[in-house]
């Protein structure tokens, strides 16, 4: 998903990963094999992809980098809360909606969009093509990665007839209101206004159900909890914390080792546990199976705390503003 986070209508291709070279004549090659897609076409859309260090330079400095305390900052924002509330009740309907269908919270999909792109508003200057070409052959550490995404975007662009040097995104080539990098675009996208076309990149309605349906098939649980306090007795139990969202423990097995919560929960629920960095303290918490569902959007656990948190000041906010309209 977005750039700044680590990181993520099925044609008749496979969107599956691909070992893709990184030479770019035999990238070309691999696409008319795999995909049938002209190594003529391909090197003519090489062609018009340039280098940007800027971009290699960002992928360098994620905000993942940063303390919780830090990074929650950036995101839960009365600003951002605000305009969420405004979003929310300018597509009241097409969040409802996607609700009924997919059984994600309106406030979820509100919140995401919020983190993504602030609603909208800065979905990325970075041309898509650059940042995926650049990434692909000229940062190492995740090149494979970003050549199979090349891949995508190019298959999606010929699917959705772009030219692939004009699209604008994130530096690490997510796009649109959600920023959906090419292989989530074309695996969870979905024409929610049922126009025959589906957009991402200028259209709210499809960005929207787009979010929703990319966490139904992730396994969203409808009114099922996402995370719950946890509460350490021992140092050696804090061992156990890392940033990793797996559901590794049973509530059982950490209340052995001294890990407890208040929330009631059966004993065999699986969880993960996790430390969020206060400025004079450490802060446990146990994610449950939606917590884990929201880090597939994005696999940092800070991104996917920021997330919920404001998709509950979000739902605060919105419920009193309800109430505030009906007093007048």
């Amino acid at each position: 998903m977005k750039a700044l986070v680590s990181l993520m209508i099925l044609i008749s291709t496979n969107v599956k990963a691909f070992d893709y070279s990184d030479d770019p004549e035999l990238f070309s090659q691999q696409l008319m094999e795999q995909h049938q897609m002209s190594s003529e076409q391909t090197e003519k859309w090489l062609s018009k992809a340039t280098v940007q260090q800027s971009i290699i330079d960002a992928m360098n400095r994620p905000a993942e980098g940063k303390p919780w305390y830090q990074y929650r900052d950036i995101f839960l924002t009365q600003k951002r809360i605000d305009e969420g509330v405004k979003f929310w009740e300018k597509h009241q309907k097409t969040l409802s909606l996607a609700e009924k269908k997919y059984g994600v919270p309106a406030q979820l999909i509100v919140a995401i969009i919020g983190v993504e792109t602030f609603y909208g508003k800065n979905k990325g200057s970075y041309s898509v093509l650059d940042a995926l070409y650049t990434l692909g052959f000229h940062y190492p550490q995740r090149g494979q990665f970003f050549r199979n995404e090349l891949a995508q975007y190019f298959l999606l662009a010929q699917q959705q007839k772009w030219q692939p040097d004009i699209a604008k995104g994130s530096y690490a080539g997510a796009m649109g209101y959600g920023q959906f990098i090419p292989s989530s675009y074309l695996e969870y996208a979905v024409d929610f206004d049922g126009d025959g076309h589906i957009d991402l990149i200028n259209n709210p309605v499809d960005a929207i159900g787009s979010v929703a349906n990319y966490f139904a098939k992730h396994g969203w649980q409808k009114d099922q909890p996402v995370i719950v306090d946890a509460h350490i007795n021992n140092w050696q139990a804090s061992r156990l914390a890392s940033r990793r969202t797996e559901l590794s423990y049973s509530l059982d097995e950490l209340s052995k080792k001294g890990v407890f919560t208040s929330a009631s929960l059966d004993p065999e629920t699986k969880v993960s546990l996790l430390m969020f960095e206060q400025p004079k303290k450490h802060q446990y918490q146990m994610g449950l199976h939606n917590f884990y569902v929201i880090s597939r959007y994005n696999h940092s656990p800070l991104y996917s705390l920021a997330a919920f948190q404001l998709s509950e000041e979000i739902n605060q906010a919105n419920k009193q503003s309800i109430i505030g309209a009906k007093g007048r």
